[in-house]
């Protein structure tokens, strides 16, 4: 797993230090472990190093070079990569070689371009790290890869990311080919990726980090189709609001693929639900939408509020479902009506518009959620109740806990004024009461509760390609700078999580998630006996029985194989 550099600020300074990524794999995921202590950015000032920071990641690159040699040409690898086979037959059968072809042809590549391709998305599962260790180590030991240089890898990629979002829609036309698209309902969420450097640029931008770091990011926003594969990825500034993206994508998409008088559903978290994109959905598209609310603070009205816990009367009648042990899963009820919003289209801050949306408002109830909430809040509280008793009150020291406290500055002790908080009990309250209650807003008011619910709850479906982004295929750390470079990369892994999905969704219906997929990939591996046959040296177990069952591979599981047999494995085509 590749080295990379760590700063950390703490009292006396910023203090480098070398990471090392590595897969768990007992948790089933990437972690970090320091490995090398470099020290503090001014004492190594004081020994001569003009620039520590740039010092550190050339450090760090030697490390990784250092572990990954590249092979000569003509020595025999003792170990080598089969299960990549995986990735290369569904790239092979969505067949865009032809495209990618005309597309490079006046960019004087000396390589085959589509097999380039091809190689670092593979690279990307079997496995993630720096272009540098692609080239040295990962590459070359993939069975049957073709081998480029690392002039080429680092041309190729910033020549990707030049026009990123030609790969995407290169994807949606391939995939297209193949199976028929759904995109009368599309899934969309954002995250960001830090990078640990000290000056911002026009892609790496300082803003809201997922991970709650002062580093700058970059967003992404990433949608899927109905049946939860990929359909539109964006990369923007990290300063930048994700908001916009949604109508943004949902327009380009139509636009792309000859969708305009379709009709979409966009579906969301409370991040995009506000009244620009509701206008954009209705008005303006001619779309629907299904958006969650949150029922605390400001997002309701107190009449709003009151409904949420009202169970008086047939209009307030609740609908339980059991969790089929005689308990409780959740409950619901739903009313529809027209509500008004106001927004400013323009954006200029001058002009409001307000218009009027017939909705539907579902609110639900979780029983197991609500106790889950109500231990937090009782955590916070104490927390704030301790940071009062030893008047060390700061609300940026206090993270969630402050909105417990009510803060405010009376007199004055030698010239400071001295800050008093007391426990905000109203809040408390209001917290308590509602905990357990999530409210769905949406357009589509024919459609039954129990349909809506579980189309919103599909969402953890892009939750989980986050995660299978950040974790299986590390997206991050990035070990390029050049913005074209950094796109570049995002797409070759939106690439391999576009092929995870589709092996996972359309070869194993389903049987087999991403992990176990990605698991099988990075196991598969022969060695060359030099007598004219390889020792297989992965594990039999379930999911191997399930690729060779799917594939039809007999000697997948042989112990030594023929030339012959793995050539045969790597040429497997997608089942039908």
């Amino acid at each position: 797993m590749p080295y990379f550099l760590k700063k950390s600020k703490i009292k006396r300074g910023t203090y480098l230090q070398i990471y090392e990524s590595y897969y768990d794999p007992a948790k089933r995921g990437t972690r970090n472990r320091s490995a090398k202590a470099l020290g503090y950015v001014e004492d190594l000032r004081a020994k001569g190093i003009a620039d520590p920071v740039k010092w550190g990641r050339e450090q760090a690159e030697a490390m990784n070079a250092a572990k990954a040699p590249r092979p000569q040409i003509g020595e025999r690898s003792a170990s080598a990569n089969a299960g990549w086979f995986l990735v290369k037959s569904m790239l092979e059968y969505l067949g865009f070689d032809d495209d990618m072809r005309r597309m490079t042809a006046s960019k004087g590549f000396r390589f085959d371009f589509p097999g380039f391709f091809k190689a670092m998305v593979a690279a990307q599962v079997v496995s993630p790290g720096s272009k540098l260790r692609a080239w040295a180590d990962v590459v070359p030991s993939m069975y049957g890869c073709g081998s480029y240089s690392y002039d080429q890898i680092l041309d190729g990629i910033e020549y990707i990311g030049s026009d990123y979002e030609k790969y995407v829609e290169m994807a949606n036309w391939a995939i297209g080919k193949r199976w028929k698209r759904d995109f009368s309902s599309v899934l969309f969420d954002c995250t960001n990726y830090y990078f640990e450097v000290d000056l911002e640029d026009g892609l790496r931008r300082k803003g809201p980090s997922k991970e709650g770091r002062k580093d700058p990011i970059v967003g992404q926003a990433l949608m899927l189709d109905k049946d939860h594969i990929p359909c539109a990825m964006r990369m923007f500034p990290g300063n930048e609001s994700e908001r916009p993206k949604i109508r943004e994508m949902v327009e380009d998409m139509k636009a792309r693929y000859g969708l305009e008088g379709g009709r979409v559903v966009q579906i969301a978290d409370k991040g995009l639900n506000f009244a620009r994109n509701i206008y954009a959905a209705v008005k303006e598209a001619k779309d629907g939408y299904i958006f969650s609310k949150s029922v605390h603070g400001r997002a309701l009205s107190g009449e709003e509020k009151k409904w949420v816990l009202l169970r008086d009367g047939e209009a307030n009648r609740w609908t339980d479902v059991e969790d089929g042990r005689g308990g409780l899963l959740y409950s619901y009820k739903s009313c529809v009506d027209d509500f008004e919003y106001a927004c400013d289209l323009d954006g200029d801050g001058r002009d409001e518009t307000r218009f009027k949306v017939r909705e539907k408002r579902l609110v639900t109830y979780n029983p197991e959620l609500a106790r889950k909430r109500r231990r937090e809040i009782l955590r916070e509280v104490e927390k704030a109740r301790r940071a009062m008793s030893l008047k060390a009150a700061a609300k940026e020291d206090l993270g969630d806990a402050a909105k417990y406290l009510s803060f405010g500055a009376v007199g004055e002790n030698g010239g400071k004024a001295e800050i008093t908080a007391e426990l905000n009990e109203a809040k408390v309250k209001e917290d308590m009461d509602y905990a357990g209650y999530n409210m769905l807003v949406t357009s589509e008011c024919g459609a039954s509760d129990r349909d809506i619910y579980e189309a919103y709850h599909q969402l953890w479906k892009i939750e989980e390609s986050f995660r299978v982004l950040k974790t299986y295929l590390e997206a991050r750390p990035v070990f390029l700078q050049k913005e074209e470079s950094i796109l570049g990369h995002f797409i070759v892994c939106y690439w391999a999580l576009v092929v995870l999905r589709l092996l996972e969704l359309k070869v194993f219906r389903g049987g087999l998630s991403a992990g176990q997929i990605v698991d099988f990939v990075r196991d598969f591996n022969v060695t060359d006996t030099g007598m004219g046959f390889y020792t297989n040296q992965s594990t039999a177990s379930s999911t191997h029985k399930a690729v060779k069952k799917a594939y039809g591979l007999s000697h997948l599981g042989d112990l030594h194989l023929r030339k012959k047999d793995l050539d045969n494995i790597m040429a497997a085509e997608v089942p039908d």
